[in-house]
C-alpha cells in the first residue's frame, strides 16, 4: 500500500479520532493539528505504542503562517479537514462558529494556495445540515445537487464552505471533496445534539436514564465507515470541487432505543427521546459517493451499536472511560 502523509485537522475531535485510526491501521503517515494537547479520545481507540507513531502539532487552524508552513515543512500530501464547531456553539456564539468553520476553512486553502503543486486532495467536512429537511424536496431520494435549505447557522457555514471549495478549484485549481456526513455515532462522540445517539449506550452499559434530544427518523452512520469515506475521497483525489451526502441507515430513534435494550436489557424504559425532530433530511441519495469510491455497505445501526457497546465496556474494564 501506497504510504502518503495526511495532515488531519481537528484530529482529537471525534471523526478526526477516528480518521487517524483508520491512516495508521493503512500505514499512513499522520500530522494531528489541533487546538488541544492532550489526545483524549484518540487513546479511546489507539493504543499507546501507536499514539508514538502520530506527530501533534497543537495549533489554531486561523494561523495561516503555521499552517502554510506545516504543510511545506512536513510535505503533506493530503488534507483532511475537520477542524470546527459544532451546532450547539454556532447557535450560543455565531462568530466564532463563523470564525472557526468560515474563516478557518478559508485559512487552510490559502495554505494550500501557496504549495498547492505539493497537495493532491483536500477532503473536508460539509454536513447534512446544509441541506433543508425531507418535506422541503419533491424528489426523493435527495441528490448531491439539490437545493441547500440549511436551518442553522452551522448549516449555513458550511453551505458557505462548499461554495468557497468551488471557487477555490475555479481559480487556483485545487482538488477537494466535501462530504456531508449525517448523525455519525460511535465511542469518542461526546459533544453536540445529535452525540445521544452514542451517550444513551453509554449511559445504558452505566445503568443510568438518558434522554436523546431528539425523536422521529433520523439517518445514522457508525463513524469507522465515515472515517473510510474521507480516506477514499482523499486518495482518490478527483478533478474539481465535488460535494458528496452520505448515508448510513434511516431509522426511527425509538427503534434505536430499542436496539440499545436489547444489548443492555436492564436499560428498558431508561432510555427515551424527545418529540422534536432532528432538523436535518434523511433521505439522501449518496449515488455520487459511491461513484467516486465504489459501493457503500454501511454498518446497520444494530451491528453498530454492539460494536459501541462492546469498546465501552472495554475501555470500563480497563479504567480508560
Amino acid at each position: 500500500m501506497g504510504r502518503n502523509r495526511f495532515l488531519v485537522t481537528g484530529a482529537q475531535g471525534f471523526i478526526g479520532s477516528w480518521v487517524t485510526r483508520n491512516l495508521l491501521d493503512r500505514e499512513h503517515e499522520v500530522i494531528a493539528l489541533d487546538v488541544h494537547s492532550r489526545p483524549v479520545r484518540l487513546s479511546l481507540l489507539i493504543s499507546p505504542e501507536k499514539l508514538k507513531k502520530i506527530r501533534f502539532v497543537r495549533g489554531d487552524i486561523n494561523r495561516f503562517r503555521q499552517i502554510k508552513k506545516l504543510v511545506e515543512d512536513c510535505a503533506v500530501s493530503h488534507v483532511i479537514h475537520l477542524a470546527g464547531v459544532q451546532t450547539p456553539e454556532c447557535r450560543a456564539k455565531p462568530i466564532l462558529g463563523a470564525v472557526v468553520n468560515v474563516l478557518g476553512t478559508l485559512t487552510l486553502f490559502e495554505a494550500i494556495k501557496a504549495c498547492k503543486d505539493q497537495v493532491k486532495c483536500v477532503v473536508y467536512a460539509s454536513s447534512g445540515a446544509v441541506l433543508g429537511t425531507d418535506e422541503d424536496y419533491g424528489s426523493h431520494p435527495i441528490g448531491d445537487d439539490a437545493p441547500r435549505i440549511p436551518g442553522t447557522l452551522y448549516g449555513v457555514y458550511k453551505a458557505t464552505n462548499e461554495e468557497c471549495a468551488r471557487i477555490y478549484w475555479q481559480d487556483e485549481g485545487i482538488r477537494s471533496v466535501g462530504l456531508r456526513p449525517p448523525v455519525v455515532y460511535g465511542v469518542g462522540r461526546d459533544k453536540g445534539l445529535t452525540a445521544g445517539t452514542t451517550l444513551a449506550i453509554k449511559a445504558a452499559m452505566l445503568g443510568q436514564p438518558y434522554e436523546i434530544g431528539f425523536g422521529g427518523a433520523v439517518n445514522v452512520e457508525y463513524a469507522d465507515d465515515v472515517a473510510n469515506s474521507f480516506i477514499a475521497c482523499a486518495l482518490k483525489a478527483p478533478e474539481g470541487a465535488p460535494v458528496y451526502n452520505m448515508r448510513g441507515e434511516v431509522l426511527e430513534v425509538d427503534d434505536m432505543i430499542a436496539v440499545i435494550e436489547d444489548i443492555f436489557p436492564l436499560s428498558k424504559g431508561e432510555i427515551t427521546c424527545a418529540k422534536q425532530r432532528n432538523i436535518m433530511a434523511n433521505d439522501v441519495s449518496d449515488a455520487g459517493l459511491q461513484s467516486l469510491i465504489g459501493p457503500l455497505y454501511p454498518l446497520s445501526y444494530e451491528e453498530g451499536a454492539k460494536r459501541t457497546a462492546n469498546l465501552f465496556q472495554t475501555l470500563l474494564r480497563d479504567c480508560r472511560l
